[in-house]
């Protein structure tokens, strides 16, 4: 029918297009609505709902880090804390500020009353002092919503703890005051021990009492002042304020700043808030940023020493090992992170957590959070970087699913900050042991053809250095301090953009000279080639070696001894014999070691330098840590038979950073076993190497250290300055020293073709301890020249800083 109806309307074909394209529509949506409804129902009834489910981020604290004391080096300053002079806790405000107060309301007839007098009148003063602290604790409690015995429980808290630590450093300062008196005089523990049983005085249950009563009679006027001295010399946390109450609010902390600005009403010379002080904590603070560091100047070396002490402000100390944080997060923040948990099941595992979109991770970056930038804020990120909490909710129900916030884990290191911040203030070129003195004998000119031109270097210029001091039992780095450093505010750089370019080219402060500073070891090696030596096979235990002047007999010109250098003789003629290995030691004899370089050949001293380390990533979670050289462009297969002579007295292609030297000659002292250098204190103890040493060779090396500090002919027994005056490199009571100094060889410095710096590096590496080798130190001091003159004062105030800081 509808065929007939066509041929009868032929206006009908044109609408047959159109009703085909229409007929054609309907089977495409009926097709995409089945395909809606059943071919992707499950994934359109997912979106729906995940579109119901709101994620809310709560914040989180990034880890701190600690030193090996428990003291804290950087943590996180979320809000404000509150925090009260420890003064005004302890009542000492109250009797400060009312003596004050009667000297001033009474100064025409002070001087002219008794102390009674006095006494009386000052009682007079302290109620109304009373009044003003105790209502400074009441307000206190009421603007932080505390009770007033919790503000009480606090401050007591607090005062418990500050004088329980006072206490302890007090009696071990005495204590050695006392055990220095009594070494002094020959007495022995056991002595000292027999001493005290006859005493029999139960009363006296404190040590350093009951060591004063049975010392008595040694006891001098001067030695009972250094005691006195020890025993109540104050600590930094009795003169600073303590956090009462941690971390308030915004509004909190400004209203109880604005309080602590304001006086008391009754009398206005009192604060209304005494003592009180509101503390930003909402950046990442380094509280050890800036240390001040009492140097006794008498303790110093002859020509620089002085009458009385002084306090050196040392700034920006660990900075090169702390590091630092940004608020800016890049994209490479972001792949690192996504790499680091793909990487690790165990970050994955308490970082990710389900939600309808997926995985979460709830330690990722958000615009302005914190990001480790150098140092160990950048190494430890993932250690240190805490993750946020979650509330996922479901808007179309009453229903949600929290995981609270878990705040990043503390770092705790090895390091004891105040013997950094110690050693760091023996560094300051002001102190006068790090820049170039009369006695160094400095002879680097401008014009090095020319005697007459200006000295390069004057007396005065600063000497850039490092220093690391490694604690022999455990590997454990106790301080690695290069300088100069940069404080986080860089105000110590010059105002002057053109002075501070030089400085900064000049001295390069960003470079962690202990561990990122290639450095040719120069002779302190010298104990170690000739253990490694005789563990090689080429050398006898009691063998003996000619010096001749010159290793090469009929080129006197090369490979030449130093004495034969400059005075025209050989280490054989001073002796009167060949030498021992203590005598090469002693003597600094380059023959001797040229010989067991020449021994050992290429292949034998790369495994020497290999055996202490040279080339092998040392695992310390610094910046750009240096691996150590061997050979031109770091490839060992290039050195040649004289540059492994050159290597058996730390020259030639090798280089290892004053960390390798500590850790080496902290080898030593273990007999040969060697124990990879540590900076984290919950890292695995390292697995011991045993370097297969004759306990006989490790004895003659010892002993050839023990001389050069030791014997009147050791290279570094003592220096002679001025007409003849001489002071002793080494001389701290009671302590034990062996030791080596080194120069090695260094290129100029040239900053805009003009020759800055020329001249050796300067080292000395020692042990020391007490009676026993417990700690290794290495000092290097950049174009410094003598190691003698320059590292080794140095090295020996540093043995004074472990003393001073109670480990010697």
């Amino acid at each position: 029918m509808f065929l007939n109806r066509l041929i009868r309307n032929p206006s009908m074909l044109r609408l047959g297009p159109v009703v085909g394209v229409f007929g054609i529509g309907l089977v495409v949506l009926a097709g995409q609505t089945t395909r809606l409804t059943v071919v992707k129902g499950d994934q359109l009834l997912e979106d729906a709902q995940r579109r119901l489910v709101r994620l809310r981020w709560a914040p989180t604290v990034r880890g701190r880090i600690l030193d090996r004391k428990g003291r804290v080096l950087a943590h996180d300053r979320p809000s404000f804390d509150v925090a009260v002079d420890f003064r005004v806790i302890t009542g000492e405000w109250i009797e400060r500020e009312s003596a004050s107060r009667a000297r001033r309301e009474h100064r025409d007839e002070w001087s002219k009353l008794s102390r009674a007098q006095r006494e009386r009148l000052i009682e007079r003063y302290k109620p109304m002092y009373r009044r003003a602290v105790d209502r400074m604790w009441d307000r206190l409690a009421q603007e932080t919503g505390r009770s007033r015995a919790e503000i009480d429980a606090q401050r007591l808290s607090i005062r418990e703890q500050v004088e329980a630590m006072a206490r302890r450093v007090r009696r071990t300062r005495a204590m050695r005051e006392l055990r220095n008196l009594a070494r002094n005089h020959g007495i022995s523990d056991e002595e000292l021990a027999e001493r005290a049983a006859e005493l029999d005085r139960p009363d006296l249950n404190e040590p350093d009492r009951l060591l004063r009563m049975v010392l008595a009679e040694e006891i001098t006027v001067e030695a009972d002042r250094r005691i006195s001295k020890a025993s109540n010399i104050r600590i930094v946390e009795e003169t600073t304020p303590r956090v009462i109450v941690p971390e308030v609010d915004d509004e909190t902390g400004f209203r109880l700043r604005r309080l602590a600005e304001q006086r008391d009403p009754e009398h206005d010379f009192i604060p209304l808030m005494p003592g009180l002080v509101v503390q930003d904590s909402g950046e990442r603070d380094y509280p050890f940023e800036t240390v001040d560091v009492e140097i006794n100047l008498s303790n110093l070396p002859a020509p620089i020493a002085g009458e009385g002490s002084r306090v050196i402000q040392a700034r920006g100390v660990a900075s090169h090992i702390l590091g630092d944080v940004r608020r800016r997060v890049y994209k490479e923040d972001i792949n690192r992170r996504d790499e680091a948990i793909a990487g690790s099941p165990e970050l994955a595992g308490r970082s990710l957590v389900q939600t309808p979109d997926g995985p979460v991770d709830r330690g990722r970056y958000f615009p302005g959070d914190m990001v480790g930038r150098t140092g160990l804020e950048r190494t430890m990120e993932d250690v240190l970087r805490g993750l946020r909490g979650l509330r996922i909710e479901r808007v179309d129900r009453d229903a949600a699913v929290n995981q609270p916030s878990t705040f990043g884990s503390d770092v705790t290191l090895t390091l004891d900050i105040m013997l950094q911040a110690r050693v760091q203030a023996l560094l300051d070129p002001s102190l006068g042991l790090a820049r170039v003195e009369p006695w160094h004998h400095n002879t680097e000119r401008e014009d090095p053809d020319d005697p007459s031109s200006p000295l390069l270097m004057p007396v005065g210029t600063p000497l850039d250095a490092a220093a690391v001091v490694i604690d022999v039992d455990t590997g454990e780095i106790l301080a690695l301090v290069s300088t100069p450093t940069v404080s986080r505010t860089g105000s110590e750089l010059p105002a002057n953009r053109q002075e501070r370019r030089l400085y900064l080219q000049t001295h390069r402060p960003w470079v962690n000279r202990a561990v990122s500073q290639p450095l040719p070891p120069g002779s302190i090696v010298k104990p170690l080639v000739l253990c490694d030596a005789n563990a090689r096979g080429v050398l006898g235990t009691d063998e003996r070696i000619e010096c001749t002047g010159h290793l090469y007999p009929n080129q006197p010109n090369r490979l030449r001894c130093w004495i034969y250098k400059q005075f025209g003789i050989t280490h054989t003629d001073q002796f009167g014999h060949a030498l021992s290995g203590a005598e090469a030691i002693k003597a600094s004899c380059n023959i001797f070691f040229y010989t067991l370089g020449q021994r050992l050949g290429p292949a034998g001293m790369v495994d020497l330098y290999r055996s202490f380390g040279v080339g092998e990533d040392p695992g310390l979670p610094l910046d750009d840590v240096l691996t150590g050289w061997l050979g031109r462009g770091n490839d060992p297969s290039t050195i040649t038979t004289d540059e492994a002579i050159l290597m058996g007295i730390g020259q030639g292609p090798v280089a290892w950073t004053p960390v390798h030297a500590a850790a080496s000659y902290a080898t030593l002292a273990r007999g040969g076993v060697r124990l990879k250098p540590t900076l984290l204190a919950d890292a695995p103890m390292p697995e011991p190497i045993g370097l297969g040493f004759d306990p006989a060779i490790v004895d003659e090396a010892l002993e050839g250290l023990s001389e050069v500090v030791n014997d009147s002919d050791g290279t570094a027994n003592h220096i002679t300055y001025g007409d003849g005056e001489r002071f002793d490199l080494f001389d701290v009571p009671g302590i034990t020293v062996w030791g080596k100094t080194g120069t090695a060889t260094a290129p100029p410095l040239v900053i805009d073709d003009k020759v800055v710096r020329r001249g050796d590096h300067s080292w000395f590496v020692l042990l020391c301890g007490r009676g026993r080798p417990q700690y290794a130190i290495a000092v290097m001091t950049e174009y410094g020249g003598s190691g003698g003159r320059v590292s080794g004062p140095i090295a020996n105030q540093i043995i004074r800083a472990l003393v001073d800081e109670g480990y010697l």
